[in-house]
Parts: structure tokens; sequence; C-alpha cells
């Protein structure tokens, strides 16, 4: 299932919301892009996943440049601070205390029992390999000069309860949809205008997950930019609401 929404308050669908964010940018909701699929092992088998993706960058491009951060330069094995790319620290620990890892694509079938794809996650980088595995407990991406946009593919992603959490000035928390039992692939985005985050953090707690793919703007876009992005949001609610009035008729 695709899913975009609005949360704080009351605000219902993408079209109040671009109102919002036209009006008081200052004051606009925070909005979330959600895709799961459940049992998939590559992308080619999570369309739901897939879609979300592209809904978070159609909204994004509205704002600025979508960054896209791949770990395909960054040195396999455990880290305590890795710079994935300029302007982004990572950091964070596995359900052990120990240090978090980058793995290539051959890491499942050395881990103890075999895990696949879909249960302990894989790279989603066209062409690459490389992937950050999270061994249980948390991950943080730190932004140098903010960010008010965020996504990623979360792959292998079994039990319910995972989180990424963050401040705009309070605590903020966006749910990490479960595609099943069996795993799968999620992708979660989320967009915050007109608000400097610091720091993101992914919090996996006893699950294997893979990480790759993550998307986030380097700077606050201005109010113009904003206004932008309420017709972007406003374009993809009606694109979404013909479709829906197509199938019914075909129905």
């Amino acid at each position: 299932m695709t899913e975009m929404r609005a949360t704080r308050g009351t605000i219902l669908g993408a079209v109040t919301v671009s109102l919002a964010l036209i009006t008081a940018p200052a004051h606009a909701a925070l909005i979330t892009f959600t895709g799961t699929d459940d049992g998939a092992g590559s992308l080619a088998t999570a369309p739901n996943s897939v879609a979300a993706a592209g809904s978070f960058a159609a909204a994004v491009a509205a704002l600025g440049t979508e960054n896209t951060l791949t770990f395909e330069s960054s040195p396999l094995g455990t880290f305590s601070s890795l710079i994935p790319v300029s302007g982004v620290t990572l950091t964070g620990t596995n359900v052990n205390g120990n240090n978090q890892s980058v793995v290539n694509t051959t890491a499942n079938i050395n881990i103890t029992p075999p895990c696949n794809n879909a249960t302990c996650g894989y790279n989603t980088s066209p062409g690459g390999s490389n992937f950050l595995l999270l061994f249980g407990g948390t991950a943080t991406f730190s932004f140098s000069t903010g960010t008010d946009a965020f996504g990623a593919y979360l792959t292998g992603v079994q039990n319910g309860g995972e989180t990424i959490s963050f401040s705009d000035g309070t605590s903020e928390s966006v749910a990490i949809p479960s595609p099943g039992f069996g795993g799968g692939t999620a992708f979660v985005g989320f967009m915050d205008p007109g608000k400097s985050i610091a720091s993101i953090t992914i919090n996996v707690n006893n699950d294997i997950v893979g990480v790759d793919d993550v998307r986030y703007l380097a700077s606050v876009p201005e109010p113009a930019s904003l206004a932008l992005l309420g017709g972007a949001l406003t374009g993809l609610a009606l694109t979404r609401r013909r479709k829906r009035n197509a199938s019914a008729t075909n129905a």
C-alpha cells in the first residue's frame, strides 16, 4: 500500500496541506510518504515502495534539489562515525551496543542462519552493492546545514513499532510500517517545510534492517519554494483522484 498523508491537527488531504503551505509556511503540517511490499526482496517486486519514493521526489522537487545518499563509496565494515557524503555524518549502535556496519550484497549469506534479502535487507541503488545494515539499535544522520525533508528505502523490515525520530522544535516520530512477518521492502519519507532539522534517527529495535538510497534536502527552502510545493502537492492529489475516479468508472 502506498500512502501520502498530513499529520498534526485536522488537516486532511494534500490539497488542504498545499493551502496551508502557501498561506502559513512557518506552520505547515508534517507530510509523510510511505509504501510497503510484503516479502519483496528487490525493488522490482516492490511497486508500492517505489511509488512512494516517486511521490516523495516529486514533492521535494518543488523545494529544491533532492540529494541521494548511497553507500557505494563508503568503506565496508563497522564504523563509530562515518561521513558518507559531505555535510552528513552517520553514527549509531546496534542492539548489542556495538558499531553498525556498511555491507555489500554478499553479507546475507554470511549470517548464521543464512538470511535472504526480504528478511535482512539489500542494496537498492541501481548498479550498486553496498548498503547500511542495522543489526537492531539505531542510526543517526546529522546534517551540517539542517534539512526539512528525509526519506529512505528500508528493507528486511519485520517488526512493528519501529520509527524515524527527530526534533523540529518538538519531538516528532514517523512510524516505519512493517510489510509483514516475512519481511519485505518499505519506503518512508517525510517533509517538514520551513524547519531546520539537525539530526534524524532510525530506530529498528531488535530487527535486522537494510537502509539505502537516503534522500534529503541540504538546506531549508525560502517561502517562495514552499508555495511551489503547495502546487506540487495539489497536482499529486488531483492525479490520484483522477486515477480513483477512472478505476471506479471502469469497475
